[in-house]
């Protein structure tokens, strides 16, 4: 699978860090001990799983999906920056037992993993949601497109201005669809209908009544969504 531009800065990102960082270990004439070998064996991991985040959370090319893949990139990131630092605490400092060092980075790794299971699983709610009002909105911009379709259709200046005055008044009601409106909703896509088939037989008088009628039941459809909010 071709990586995508994000993915490669990503990679090239993590490759610089694991280059500098390995430079600075055998550089450093650090004791080979078991310290040494926690800090640097759990920052090795850090960076491994940086990378993989990375790549995860990137994969997809669109930007909601970019924009739901920042938070879990930021948490591996702050899971690196911490465990180095206190993996190279671990081989400067190895009078203390290695045995409280795994104990603590096997604490830092778990609180990561755990953060980026929650972003995850918060990505996920978050696309549901998105899905369920996406659908709950449909309605009403069904209506707009249709009205306005209706507007370009017009020839007499008289209906085109209520066509436009509907499909503004369309535009600004409420969004959101709920099945305590299914009657009047039902109702509006009736009178819509109707609409349509008047403004193909150019009877500017029975349009311009439609529009006042369609007018009143979006004024109602909106009073009836502030009730249920």
């Amino acid at each position: 699978m071709r990586a995508s531009k994000n993915e490669k800065m990503s990679l090239v990102a993590v490759l610089i860090v694991l280059a500098v960082y390995n430079v600075i270990v055998f550089v450093i004439p650090f004791s080979r001990g078991g310290g040494f070998w926690t800090g640097y064996g759990f920052s090795m991991a850090a960076i491994i799983l940086t990378a993989f985040v990375g790549f995860y959370a990137l994969d997809n090319d669109s930007i909601k999906s970019k924009f739901y893949g920042v938070p879990l990139i930021s948490v591996a990131w702050r899971y690196l920056v911490i465990q180095i630092p206190i993996g190279f605490a671990q081989m400067i400092f190895q009078v203390i037992p290695f045995h409280y060092w795994i104990v603590l980075n096997a604490i830092l790794l778990g609180a990561c993993l755990i953060g980026l299971i929650a972003v995850e699983a918060g990505k996920d709610e978050i696309g549901r949601i998105d899905e369920k009002v996406k659908e709950k909105t449909f309605y009403i911009k069904s209506l707009q497109v249709d009205v306005e379709n209706l507007f370009n259709r017009a020839t007499d200046e008289p209906v085109k201005k209520a066509l436009k005055e509907l499909a503004d008044t369309i535009r600004y009601s409420d969004p959101m669809s709920s099945p305590q409106l299914s009657a009047i909703e039902n109702k509006i896509e009736a009178k819509v209908a109707d609409l349509t088939e008047t403004v193909e037989k150019a009877d500017g008088n029975v349009i311009k009544a439609l529009c006042d009628e369609l007018q009143q039941l979006f004024a109602e459809r909106n009073r009836k969504c502030k009730i249920l909010k």
